[in-house]
Parts: structure tokens; C-alpha cells; sequence
């Protein structure tokens, strides 16, 4: 490793400190010719170039060809020869001499620099572009502290490191190959598919300009695909399918309201046409009663259908909220038992919950429940009794309406749940939206409503809602 090459190369010039230090231990006597001699006879054994630096400058410098003498190491007392050799040094401070006497200028290197101010004192660096290394290491001598560097040709450590920078740039541009690979992967099993996912819905989209012309077909080719794509086509065609539904639904209702406000307008245009003729007195209120009950029909009419229209949105407000089945029964038969007393009708409740709750949006729970009791009234006939009966279930609650009129034929009791379809006598002039509004309501609540023979003899309207949350 880079650490292991490195370490090799301070233990090995420290080694060549070591040896320098003990045979400089013998004598302080002539310090600087000696410290030069074992420099330069270090250097021609190991063949390596070799520095050694005092704090301050330049102590003695090293090749198998050349050596230096840079000033002399600092001391104690000296005599007139060492003054002059130390004049001699400064004259020659920033020269280096090698074998062929041609001076150069010659700087303290900046690891040296370093090494001094070290923690440990040991740094390398890379001095030429053939892997050449220089370690410089902390040595003792005479009692001075110095800084020796020994150079290393062709050293391992700088060709680990370019076998460890070939290796991250072959990682790198892995990485970006892979990189490349992934994305253009991405490219063609994501963008595409979502591309032609959006051009599709923007064909369903131009198609929806005409109501009724709605196809989820385009979306047909995400269905074989397993993955998340294939999931968001489904649901898109789902939602297509549910909307062509929806639309197709408007479509009918506005035709069968076309349709149902077709005959009041037209016995309404005849009763008008007819008035204008000559007739008896008696002729004449008879068309005018006919012209206020057709009015009155249109009026109300007209009143269901604007709840029936506005009943989807109503019902699209949110999850709603547990309600109190036993509280809103007995507000909605308080609101009723004015005109059922009137009528000589009874009203009556029978049961209670657990303080169980049903989960749902209580106006619109009232509005389909009001509804049934509504419509048994309109069946029931002066000492005629509504009974209304709650029992708790293991999935939900079950409401009983019971009348004493003359109920539904069989084969007519899924019917009465058509749009404008009543099985009532002429002369009641019901729209027929009451039992499909309330309908409605209840299973988009999560129940339903279903018609049976009461015991009574009349009708038997059942109503399951699920529980709601604890």
C-alpha cells in the first residue's frame, strides 16, 4: 500500500541518519569537514543523492559526483582559521560546486522547511518526473539538531501511486460508463414509455371535446407491462373508463331530463293554446287548475333534478365523519312529524345503537333517509303507522321502513331506482328521482338499499350503512 511504500522510505533514511549520527559521535573536533566526509562517503555507497540541513541554512549536500559545503555548523568557540573557513562558507551561501567546479544557485528545499516545523519531522515529496522521491528525516549530531534528506531513484512509493491513480481513473470511468448505460436505460424504458404515455393522453383528451367520445383504448399497450408504468397506465385507463362512464351517465340523464321536461312544456303549450279559444267558464278553470299543476310539476322537477346534479359533488367533499344513526333518525323524523300528524299518519322508532357510529357526510345521510320516509308518507293514507326499526350487525347497521300502503309490485322494485320512473298514479305528479337519489347516496356510503314485502301488508324499505371508525 501507498502507507507500507512510504514507511519503507522513512525507516530507510532514518537508518542512514542513524549510521551518520554514530560515526559522527566520536569527536566535535573540525565538525563541518567531518559531517561533509561522511556525507559524501554515505552518498557514493548507497549511490544516492543526500542533504543535511541545519536550522537556519544549509549545512553539507551530497552527490556520488559532487559535495557542497554550505557554512560551518555552529559551535562553540572558534579560532582565526574557523572564522575565516565561516567567511569562506557565507561567501558561498547560496552556491552549489559539483565536480566540474561550475557554481549553480543552490535554495534550502521546501521539505526541509517542512520537516523542521514537523510534528514527526519525517516528509517526502516528489522531486523529477522518473518516480524520483526525497525523504527527509530528524537527526541529532553534536548535540545540533538537523534535517537529513536522502533522494530515491526510482522509488515504488510514487509507482504505487500512479498504479493507484490508474485505478481510480479506471474506477471513475466506470463509473461514468455505468452512469451512461443507466441512463440511457432510463431513457428507453422509462422517458419513451412516458412519452408515449402522455401522447396518448393528450389523443383521450382531444377526444373528450365531444361528451360521449371518450376511449380508454389507446392506453391498451401499458397493460402487458409489469412494471411501475405499466401500473400508472392501468390506472390511467381506469380513470379514462370511469370518466367515459361518468360522462356517458350525463349524457342519459340530460337526455331522460330533456325528455321529462318535454310533457309539462307541452301540456303547458296546449293548455295555453286552448285558453285562447272561447269556452264556458267551467272550461276555463279546468285549464288553469291543469296549467297550475303543471307548473307545480315542472317546479318540482326541476327542484330534484338540481340536487340530483348537484349531488356528485356533494358527495365528493371528502370521507366525511362518524355520524350518530340514532341521532339523525330522530331528527329527521321530527322534521317530518308536523305533515305526518296532518295527514293522521304515525311515526314511530323503534331500537338504538351501542353508541356505535356510521361513517359517512350526515346532510347527505339525512337528505337520502328523508327520502324513504318521504316516500312512505306519499303511500300512506290517514291512520296508516311508519315504522322504523334500527338493529345493530356484525359489518354494519340496518335501518327498517315499514309502511301500511299498497307497496311495489315485484317485478317493478328495481325499477322505481330508475331515473324518472314511478310506479305512482298519474295524478301524484312525482318526478321519480327520490329512490335513485337516495340510492345513490347510500352505496356511495359503502350500503345499499333494497325493497321487500312488509309484514304490514305495504312496503318494507331495508338500508345497510357499514360502521364507521372507532
Amino acid at each position: 500500500s501507498l502507507e507500507a511504500e512510504e514507511q519503507a522510505l522513512v525507516e530507510e533514511a532514518r537508518a542512514i541518519a542513524m549510521a551518520l549520527s554514530l560515526a559522527a559521535a566520536t569527536s566535535p573536533t573540525e565538525q563541518a569537514h567531518r559531517l561533509s566526509r561522511l556525507v559524501s562517503r554515505l552518498a557514493e555507497m548507497s549511490g544516492r543523492e543526500m542533504g543535511l540541513y541545519a536550522r537556519g541554512g544549509f549545512a553539507v549536500r551530497a552527490r556520488p559526483e559532487a559535495v557542497t559545503v554550505r557554512r560551518p555548523l555552529p559551535g562553540g568557540d572558534v579560532g582565526f582559521f574557523a572564522r575565516t573557513s565561516r567567511d569562506v562558507g557565507r561567501f558561498i551561501i547560496s552556491r552549489e560546486v559539483d565536480a566540474s567546479g561550475k557554481p549553480r544557485p543552490l535554495a534550502v528545499p521546501s521539505h526541509v522547511a517542512q520537516a523542521f516545523e514537523g510534528i514527526d519531522n519525517a516528509v517526502i515529496r516528489r522531486v523529477s518526473a522518473d518516480n524520483a522521491a526525497v525523504a527527509a528525516v530528524a537527526v541529532t549530531l553534536y548535540g545540533d539538531f538537523f534535517i537529513l534528506d536522502v533522494t530515491f531513484p526510482e522509488s515504488r512509493l510514487f509507482r504505487a501511486m500512479e498504479r493507484e491513480g490508474r485505478a481510480y481513473i479506471l474506477y471513475f470511468a466506470a463509473v461514468l460508463l455505468a452512469t451512461i448505460a443507466v441512463s440511457v436505460w432510463l431513457g428507453l424504458s422509462i422517458a419513451r414509455p412516458l412519452g408515449r404515455l402522455a401522447q396518448r393522453s393528450h389523443v383521450i383528451a382531444g377526444r373528450t371535446e365531444g361528451v360521449g367520445e371518450v376511449d380508454p383504448s389507446p392506453l391498451d399497450e401499458f397493460a402487458s407491462r409489469g412494471d411501475e408504468i405499466g401500473k400508472l397506465g392501468a390506472a390511467m385507463r381506469e380513470m379514462v373508463a370511469s370518466l367515459k362512464k361518468r360522462l356517458t351517465a350525463v349524457d342519459d340523464f340530460a337526455a331522460d331530463v330533456a325528455h321529462e321536461l318535454k310533457n309539462p312544456l307541452t301540456a303547458l303549450t296546449t293548455s295555453v293554446e286552448l285558453l285562447g279559444r272561447p269556452h264556458d267558464e267551467a272550461r276555463q278553470k279546468k285549464l288553469i287548475i291543469a296549467m297550475e299543476r303543471d307548473i307545480r310539476r315542472l317546479g318540482r322537477l326541476i327542484d330534484d333534478i338540481q340536487a340530483a346534479t348537484r349531488l356528485d359533488r356533494a358527495l365528493g367533499d371528502g370521507p366525511g365523519m362518524n355520524v350518530d344513526p340514532v341521532k339523525l333518525l330522530t331528527e329527521i323524523i321530527d322534521i317530518r312529524r308536523a305533515r305526518a300528524q296532518l295527514d293522521g299518519v304515525a311515526l314511530l322508532l323503534d331500537g338504538s345503537s351501542q353508541g356505535r357510529q356510521i361513517l359517512g357526510r350526515g346532510e347527505q345521510l339525512g337528505h337520502a333517509l328523508g327520502n324513504l320516509i318521504d316516500n312512505a308518507l306519499s303511500f300512506s293514507n290517514k291512520g296508516n303507522v311508519i315504522r322504523l326499526k334500527m338493529h345493530e350487525e356484525h359489518h354494519g347497521l340496518v335501518i327498517l321502513i315499514d309502511d301500511d300502503g299498497p307497496g311495489i309490485p315485484k317485478d317493478q322494485r328495481e325499477r322505481v331506482f330508475e331515473r324518472f320512473y314511478s310506479s305512482r298514479p298519474g295524478e301524484k305528479g312525482h318526478s321519480g328521482l327520490g329512490l335513485p337519489i337516495a340510492r345513490q347516496i347510500i352505496r356511495r356510503h359503502g350500503g345499499d338499499i333494497t325493497l321487500d314485502a312488509s309484514p304490514t301488508g305495504g312496503l318494507r324499505v331495508q338500508v345497510f350503512l357499514p360502521w364507521g371508525h372507532a
